[in-house]
């Protein structure tokens, strides 16, 4: 067990995992810190983040609390206080009528735009380590995110570009991406926002 100091000194894993522990208790610092000075928990500025920045069909309130490791109860408490603060709406997603859209409110969109420096601090923090070391930790986390993911632990959002799903510049003008996950045309701005649903080629 990683927590215990004994084994540390035996297993690499052990040591590793106490280290990304420690830094999940410095991420969880920092982001509270920076959501309180915005009035808002940390989960809450996620939500807001994740309505903002995920494709508008996919931004659902499932696909909200996969993101966040959460039951579904738990994400709809989270979406139901921020839309009771006017920062979000909820609406029926016009494909499954058993799932819920979030969408940011003309409120949540203010919202969003002053929290373009929430994470700063970190990103800072992360900056100033020598080039070399920046780019050994970021092969080794990617590493660690792919396990995780192959685990059912994480759940990571990127854009289209780069999935497997993805056929570019196969449609019409106003929808020229094509999902072959979701059998749906997607117009050039939606294909640019993140879509919880990615798969890229080595997952």
């Amino acid at each position: 067990m990683f927590f215990h100091a004994a084994d540390r000194e035996k297993q690499p894993s052990a040591r590793v995992s106490m280290t990304l522990f420690r830094v999940s208790q410095s991420v969880k610092k920092i982001t509270q810190m920076e959501s309180d000075a915005v009035g808002l928990s940390p989960v809450q500025v996620h939500a807001l983040l994740f309505a903002g920045q995920t494709r508008e069909d996919m931004a659902t309130v499932g696909h909200f609390a996969r993101a966040i490791g959460a039951s579904h109860v738990t994400a709809v408490k989270i979406v139901n206080g921020l839309v009771v603060k006017g920062l979000l709406d909820k609406l029926q997603h016009p494909g499954d009528r058993r799932s819920t859209i979030i969408r940011l409110t003309a409120a949540g969109k203010q919202q969003v735009e002053a929290l373009e420096r929430w994470g700063e601090a970190l990103e800072r923090t992360i900056a100033s380590l020598p080039a070399e070391a920046l780019s050994m930790l970021e092969l080794g986390l990617g590493a660690v995110i792919t396990a995780l993911q192959r685990e059912g632990y994480l759940t990571v959002a990127e854009p289209c570009r780069g999935c497997v799903n993805f056929r570019p510049n196969t449609g019409s003008d106003d929808k020229p991406h094509y999902c072959t996950a979701l059998q749906n045309y997607l117009s050039h701005e939606a294909s640019l926002k993140e879509c919880p649903e990615h798969q890229s080629p080595t997952d």
